[in-house]
């Protein structure tokens, strides 16, 4: 895809068809009809106390539960614009910067081998499942380690082309359709995807079906809370900044979480129990001592990070509320 020498101006009312027009996908305009109705109860904890939190440059609400504090998109995007969306990831003709920045394409393996290395501080390798398996780089790495891998997407194109290429399943289409057995894997893999589905909560709950009483779910997603990212709301709610709110990422991101929301998400409301969470800095291209050092500290200390992640698994039985 071909990126323009400078951005389009934002006028409301305003369609540009999102396959075929050669802009960076968070330019791409919209009018009331690529919307649903907006939601009146929060998609994880269903409460109906959801009021007003922000809005972006393209004219996107961002809605905040009151009880969960989780925020997220309202109205969000049709069903058919999102197949538009997605149908491009993983299209080799499009510009890839749209959904990796330029310059950390080629730190991708040593981040997806330390994603690794933290969930097998937890469990033994054995089955594995790929939610948002996209090109299927994270499958690639589970299966060089020896787990027995299956992956799951919604573009039937990509997911079909991927099943043959490396020769395991990969099933697509609506999620809780598929036919995954109970408590019969070791890991499920959630990295950048939750943000992304108008409806989480079943990504949560099937996962915790379908994870063995010691598997672990390892979800990596955007910190709406970093010292980044409040800094941006703050200057953009004051009409301090321009593009206001372009780090929610709304032409592709429907929910946004921080650590303390979804740690309590998943605890309360899921019958997980977290086992860690923490910052998730990429590798540094050239790993001084000085670079250690900081992304240490992002681990530690979630809220230097852009993004952050989690590792849980079931509650035990026994101790389930």
């Amino acid at each position: 895809m071909l990126t323009p020498s400078r951005a389009i101006e934002v006028r409301p009312q305003m369609t540009v068809p999102i396959q075929t027009q050669a802009v960076r996908p968070e330019m791409v305009l919209t009018t009331p009809a690529d919307f649903d109705p907006p939601l009146r109860s929060c998609r994880l904890c269903g409460s109906v106390d959801v009021r007003p939190y922000d809005v972006d440059y393209r004219g996107v609400n961002i809605s905040r539960c009151q009880r969960c504090r989780v925020k997220f998109m309202n109205p969000q995007y049709t069903d058919v614009y999102l197949e538009c969306v997605y149908a491009r990831y993983n299209d080799p003709a499009q510009d890839q910067t749209m959904t990796i920045p330029a310059g950390r394409a080629p730190l991708m393996p040593a981040k997806r081998e330390g994603n690794f290395d933290a969930i097998e501080e937890f469990v033994r390798v054995g089955r594995f499942l790929s939610i948002g398996s996209g090109s299927g780089d994270e499958l690639r790495t589970a299966m060089s380690r020896g787990w027995s891998v299956e992956g799951f997407d919604v573009d039937p194109v990509t997911t079909e082309a991927l099943s043959r290429r490396l020769g395991v399943p990969v099933y697509s289409g609506d999620l809780t359709t598929v036919n995954l057995p109970t408590a019969a894997y070791d890991c499920v893999y959630m990295d950048q995807v939750l943000e992304h589905p108008k409806e989480p909560a079943p990504y949560l709950r099937l996962s915790h079906r379908v994870l063995k009483p010691k598997g672990i779910l390892y979800i990596g997603v955007p910190n709406i809370e970093s010292l980044a990212a409040m800094w941006k709301t703050f200057l953009g709610r004051r009409n301090l900044k321009p593009l206001r709110g372009r780090h929610y990422d709304s032409w592709h991101h429907l929910f946004y979480y921080s650590p303390g929301t979804l740690r309590d998400i998943l605890s309360d409301y899921f019958d997980f129990e977290v086992l860690r969470v923490e910052g998730d800095p990429f590798p540094k291209a050239h790993e001084a001592a000085l670079g250690r050092v900081a992304n240490k500290l992002r681990r530690r200390f979630a809220f230097l990070d852009s993004s952050f992640r989690i590792i849980a698994r079931p509650r035990p039985k026994a101790a389930n509320r």
